[in-house]
This record gives structure tokens, sequence and C-alpha cells, in this order.
């Protein structure tokens, strides 16, 4: 029993889409990759469905003491660089207070507006 040449089964994808033997090549690939890509997400979702509540509240508090250990990793980064302004902003004060002493010593009588304002 042949097919018929209109028969499903005689149409290769060379006469469907005009394709090679190797285009039709990489569309199997590509399909059957796609498959596995769907089993695999079949797979990983019956994984964490078959995690019991015992499991997920371990990896729950996991994920809360890493967060925990991070946050305190950027408060001491923050403390740091903090402290480093700290440390530029009084050198900066002390640089403003030598010049001020310097300017006192140039005319000593004179008081600038500044300092009677706040006085």
């Amino acid at each position: 029993m042949s097919s018929s040449p209109t028969s499903p089964a005689n149409f290769s994808c060379e006469t469907l889409h005009g394709c090679s033997d190797e285009t039709s090549g990489v569309l199997n690939k590509i399909h059957e990759a796609g498959c596995n890509r769907e089993l695999q997400a079949y797979l990983m979702s019956l994984d964490e469905i078959d995690l019991d509540d015992e499991a997920q509240d371990k990896i729950f508090t996991q994920y809360t003491i890493n967060t925990v250990y991070a946050s305190y990793s950027a408060a001491q980064h923050r403390v740091r660089q903090y402290t480093h302004l700290l440390e530029l902003l009084r050198r900066e004060v002390d640089e403003w207070a030598v010049k001020v002493e310097k300017a006192s010593h140039i005319m000593p009588d004179y008081k600038p507006v500044w300092l009677l304002q706040t006085q």
C-alpha cells in the first residue's frame, strides 16, 4: 500500500516550506530542544511541589540569615565611608582654622561681620 502524493506523510520540509535537508535538521533540533526545555520546566515544577514545609522553612531561614549578613556588611561599608568623609571634613575645618589664624594676624583689631553676628 503506497501513500498518495498528497498525503501528509509525503510532504517533507522541503516541499512544505522550501527547506533543504540541512535546514530541516536544524528545525528538528530546535523542536527537540523546545521539548527538552518543556520537560525540564515540568520536572523543576514537580521538585518545588515535593518540598515539604520544613524544607521551605529551612530555605527561608537560610535566605534570611544571608540577608542579615549582607545588610551588616553593607552597614560596615557605609560606616567606613562616613568615617572617611568625617576625616576629610575635619581636615577642611583644620585648614580653615589655620587660614582664620593667619587672617587675624593681618589686622588684629578688625572683627569680621560674621564673627559679630555669631556672638
